[in-house]
């Protein structure tokens, strides 16, 4: 049984209820039971080389922005429209789009599939921060979470990393990066920003249950004044086909 047996169906249906940016509600995270089939790692940065970050102009911090990420496995690409106004088309998994200020207030975010129809629609609440919606994966069938992206404190030598879990077939996972350990990360949940040094570190994800297999192992950068969410996600619907979306943010 995993996270996404545990949700209860209603979080995949429409609602009206604002989801709650920092996670704080209930705990659905189970053991990972043990899982044979060979792990293909997968770690991506967003952006790709050349682009050294998503929103590095001269506005780090922009009131009511939001973008989209595409953390659901398969899924033929998104269509995501905001208000019956078009935000995105074509989304891939796993895909973050730029910013893009809403209003703040309720909005409906509908997401459509390639032939134009309706998966589900969802009032969701923009504050006057930035945020993440993340399609992800659920019961039954997806749902979207909203992630507070927050500002941390960097400088010309120094860095911030937090790990979010969107990986709803796997349950509550463990990452480290370097000496830096993240441990029991529930799906839906994000963890608090770490500031560290800039530099390389060993990046690893592995299975909170044991016993604790490592599910992603590679070498990280970590630009100065530059902070950073590593999105865990799922591949294929099962436990241990674990990817990984490194994003890279400026704020100050």
């Amino acid at each position: 049984m995993n996270d996404c047996d545990a949700i209860p169906l209603y979080t995949a249906q429409a609602r009206d209820e604002v989801i709650d940016p920092d996670f704080s509600s209930p705990d659905y995270g189970m053991a990972v039971s043990p899982y044979e089939e060979p792990v293909d790692q997968d770690l991506s940065v967003m952006p790709d080389t050349g682009a050294p970050c998503v929103f590095c102009n001269s506005h780090q911090w922009v009131h009511g922005a939001v973008r989209l990420l595409n953390a659901a496995a398969g899924y033929n690409p998104f269509t995501v429209r905001i208000d019956n106004q078009l935000a995105y088309t074509g989304l891939e998994s796993p895909e973050v789009t730029d910013y893009r200020q809403v209003p703040q207030g309720h909005h409906i975010f509908i997401v459509i599939d390639t032939n134009q129809n309706t998966y589900f629609q969802k009032s969701m609440y923009v504050g006057d921060g930035m945020a993440t919606i993340a399609i992800v994966n659920s019961a039954g069938g997806l749902n979207l979470l909203s992630i507070a992206d927050n500002a941390c404190p960097t400088a010309n030598t120094t860095s911030c990393f937090r790990v979010c879990n969107l990986a709803c077939y796997s349950g509550s996972v463990n990452a480290s990066l370097g000496n830096i350990y993240f441990n029991s990360i529930n799906f839906a949940q994000v963890t608090s920003f770490s500031p560290m040094a800039s530099g390389s570190y060993a990046l690893r994800v592995a299975r909170f249950a044991r016993p604790d297999t490592a599910l992603i192992t590679a070498r990280v950068n970590l630009n100065p004044r530059r902070i950073y969410t590593l999105y865990v996600l799922n591949r294929k619907p099962s436990p241990d086909t674990i990817r990984t979306l490194l994003v890279e943010d400026r704020r100050n």
